[in-house]
Parts: structure tokens; sequence; C-alpha cells
């Protein structure tokens, strides 16, 4: 609830009031709460652990303003990635599961805003809240009737890879912590969002790349037992390597991590300086050779997601096939480009080095299964065009028309084609705000775009077919929208891919 001076939320364990206000493009001023806190710092015993969301109470009021950078998680991102300063670097802190909430003019408690709470991309290796877009051109975008909240949470993106997403059987920790934290996150939103002017029961979670992953992975959180704390999800280019058991490859990961840190165990792990995770974390992505494909970085397997026998039973695929997914979810809308793996696969050395690619992922994959994956790709001309497309499917493409066809009357699906039509373009579709800061190739399309997703945020219809049985596609294109079935190829690679990927003789 407000009380106080003007803007003041009071938490219970803590006071916040608006760091600042940001005003769109076109006049509309937005109150931006920065950097609540979520759960309790991640370090010392917290290490490795789920996230402790037992905040103690603070006193006096926060405004929080921190310098640039100074709550953003442990993020390592390599040389080749299109982000610079960024690129090559490592920076941010253990202390960090902290979240922003926007909120528009004129909005008090009992407004019951439905909310757009976003989960950020970056290979689950870097990146933050605020890092890759901003809700101001949504705000512009929104009338009278769709007013809305937004809310953006930081979560252990790579933060060594170790405490956010390797794992080991039998050791004294938990996989996949960055989906914990975000998990955490929209607990956080739907416990304490109504003293914004929030509603809990009309939450839609957006993600897009390792974000939108996270979405999938939720969606099979406990085999869909339980009640997830959203009721929405727009996932843009869900990516999840599909892996069901990569124990050896994660043994020796978690040795070489080991052995660089000159400790024998967990335990040891848990007790090094922060400086010293850092240190671990940039070595391990930005100095050490990459061979983990899918999308991810660092040695084999990288740092990314894997089921866990617990939270994720099984991978993603194999769940959703048997049913075991979160059914009270009442809509999803899921989308990929149609070059996700243009600029995001090792592209060289085709078809020499395909089945290296193939065995990144499937690590028993036999050279006829091999064989049989690689005659179902047209490259003729352009070998290069062989690891676009495979990762392309394998990684983002397939997860998207999984979760699509399991849960039928309630998704939506559209391909992205606008050229390039590569990974991460249209984010800037979703968080269009003008043609300097997030250039469109038609701005009248990105409006359509968000207007669509703010429509999907108040449950209304929108114009989007639903992905039944015969496979209707909304096929976003440089001149607009169209309704299209998909795609007849990627509809039978996507079946083949799931074929080899439940055999059990190809090592998922």
């Amino acid at each position: 609830m407000i009380t106080g001076p003007k803007g003041v939320i009071d938490l219970g364990y803590a006071k916040h009031v608006p760091t600042y206000a940001e005003i769109t493009e076109s006049g509309r001023k937005v109150s931006v709460y920065k950097n609540i806190r979520f759960a309790n710092p991640p370090n010392g015993n917290l290490r490795f652990r789920l996230p402790d969301t037992r905040l103690p109470k603070v006193g006096g009021i926060q405004d929080g303003s921190v310098a640039d950078l100074q709550t953003h998680c442990i993020s390592s991102a390599p040389g080749s990635v299109p982000f610079p300063p960024f690129n090559g670097t490592t920076w941010g802190q253990e202390d960090c599961l902290f979240l922003d909430v926007y909120v528009p003019d004129n909005v008090s408690p009992g407004d019951n805003l439905p909310v757009l709470h976003y989960f950020a991309g970056g290979a689950y290796a870097f990146g933050s809240k605020e890092m890759y877009s901003s809700p101001m051109g949504l705000f512009d975008a929104m009338a009278n009737d769709t007013k809305f909240i937004f809310v953006a949470n930081n979560y252990r993106f790579s933060s060594l890879g170790l405490p956010g997403w390797i794992y080991m059987p039998g050791q004294d920790m938990t996989a996949n912590l960055g989906m914990h934290d975000c998990l955490a996150a929209a607990e956080w939103t739907s416990k304490y969002i109504r003293r914004f002017g929030g509603d809990p029961g009309r939450i839609t979670v957006v993600g897009q790349s390792a974000g939108a992953g996270i979405i999938g992975l939720l969606t099979v959180l406990n085999g869909g037992k339980g009640q997830l704390p959203f009721q929405q999800g727009w996932l843009s280019s869900p990516a999840v390597p599909p892996r069901r058991k990569p124990l050896a490859r994660q043994q020796r990961l978690f040795t070489m991590i080991l052995d660089k840190a000159n400790c024998t165990s967990v335990e040891c792990l848990r007790s090094l300086p922060e400086e010293n995770m850092r240190h671990l974390n940039d070595f391990f992505i930005n100095e050490t050779p990459s061979d983990a494909g899918g999308g991810l970085f660092g040695p084999a397997p990288g740092f990314g997601p894997v089921p866990d026998g617990r939270f994720i039973p099984d991978m993603p695929a194999a769940l959703l096939q048997r049913g075991a997914f979160h059914k009270e979810l009442r809509s999803l809308v899921l989308g990929s480009a149609e070059n996700e793996g243009m600029g995001t696969s090792h592209d060289t050395g085709l078809p020499e080095y395909f089945p290296t690619m193939v065995r990144q992922i499937l690590s028993t994959a036999s050279n006829q299964t091999i064989a049989y994956i690689q005659s179902q790709y047209d490259f003729a001309g352009n070998p290069a065009k062989l690891a676009w497309d495979w990762t392309t499917d394998v990684i983002f493409a397939c997860n998207a028309a999984n979760i699509a066809t399991a849960y039928k009357n309630r998704a939506r699906r559209y391909i992205f084609s606008v050229p390039p039509a590569v990974h991460g373009q249209d984010l800037y579709y979703m968080f269009y705000v003008n043609q300097t800061s997030t250039p469109v190739d038609r701005v009248e399309s990105a409006r359509a775009y968000q207007k669509n997703m703010l429509s999907f945020l108040h449950g209304r219809e929108i114009q989007w077919p639903y992905y039944r049985s015969d496979k209707r596609i909304t096929n976003i294109t440089a001149d607009g929208f169209e309704h299209v079935s998909l795609p007849v190829d990627l509809e039978h690679r996507c079946a083949m891919i799931n074929q080899v990927l439940l055999d059990p003789a190809n090592g998922a």
C-alpha cells in the first residue's frame, strides 16, 4: 500500500520510493522503482543454493539508486558476442537478486492492472534486467484501457555457471538456479504487486532467448505439479539445448572448475571470495575454448539448464509429450526467428564439422543417425546453412513447436521472417522505442506487435491464430502480419528431431 510521502510503497520488509520518473516520447510519465530486493545475497553459505526469500526488515526509505552495474549478477560475455563494451569482459557481483517495477502515472492500489514480468536473455552467461531493452516504447503504445505494470528481475546468469547453471548429482548444490531465481521473482510479483496497483491474477511473463527458455522450463517445473505464480507467457526464441543425461561431461566440467579453483569440494568453492568467483567465471567463458554447442558457452557441456531429476525430471520435450506440464496456464504466445542459427552457430568447415555439432548435443549419436539428420537439410551451394538451420531447429524453433503443440488451443505461434530474421531481431519489435535505439524495417508492424501484446496482457482476443491441428501461425514479414500454415519442411524436421532426441541411444 502507498503510505507516507508520495510514491512510498510499504512492502512490510522495506519501504521504497520511485528512483526516478521516466517520460516516454509521447509525454507519458512512468515511475520507476529500481533495485527492490526479492532474495538475500546468494553468497557464502547461500552460494549454490535455492534463492532465500526470507528477507530481513530494513529501516528508512529505499530509493534504489546505485551506481551503474552495481546490481548486475556476475556475468561474462565472450568477445564474439555483439554487445560492446561488454564483450570480452567479466563484471557484476553475487549480491544481485533485485528487480525493478515500472508504474504509469495515476495508478493506485485497487486499480488491478495486468502485469508484464520480463526475464532477460543472455545465453545463460551474461545480462541484466536493464541491459538489452526498455519498456518505455510499450508504455508509449498503451491506450487508457490497456495500462499495465512492468517488472524485470536479475537472476544468476552465469555466475561461474556453477551457482547459476552447472550441476552435479550427489553434491550439496541445486541445478538451474537462474530458473529458480526467476521463479522467486515472479512469486514476489504475485505477492506484492497489488501494492503498486497490479493484479496478481493477471501476470504475463515474457522472455527472450535464455529468458524465454526459462519460461519453457517453468512450464514443466515439477512435472506440471503445483501452481505457477503467473497465468500467461510470451516466449521469444526459447533457447533450451535438449539434453537428458549429460552426466559424464558435467563431471568433466565440474572437475575442471575444482582444479582451477584449487578445491576438492563444493564446500571449498562456497568459501571462496567473490573475486575468485569472477576470475573463475572469466576464465571458463572468456579464456577457455568453448565446445559446448547448443548456444551455450564454456567447456562441454557448457553453462546452461539441465534436467536434475527433481524440479525438472526429464528434458522438456519428453515431459511435454507425456503431458507433464502446467495445464493451469491460460494462454501462451511462442515465437522464433527464421534464421536463429545465423550468428549463433559454428558455421565454418561444414559439412565436415556437422558430426561434432550434433554430438555436442547428442553425445553418443551414431554416424548413421548423423547422416540421417543431415539428409533432412537442404544446404546446396551454402554449407553454412546446414549449421544455421540445425541450430535454428534444435535450440529454438522446435522448442517453441513442442510447447505450442502441448498447449494446443491455448497457444499461438509466430515466425519472425523480416530479413535477415536473426536471433533477437524481434526484440526490437517487442520493445520498440524509436528508429535510433530500436530500428525496425516497418514502424507500423512494431506498433501492431506491441498492441497485440498489450491486448494479450488484458486477456483480450488477438487476431493471431491458435496453434491447433492445422498448425496455423502468424508470419511477421517486412510488410506486416500474415496468417499461414507452418512450413511443411519445418514441421517434418521438428518431428525428426523429437524422434532422435527421445531415442536413448543418442545420449541426449
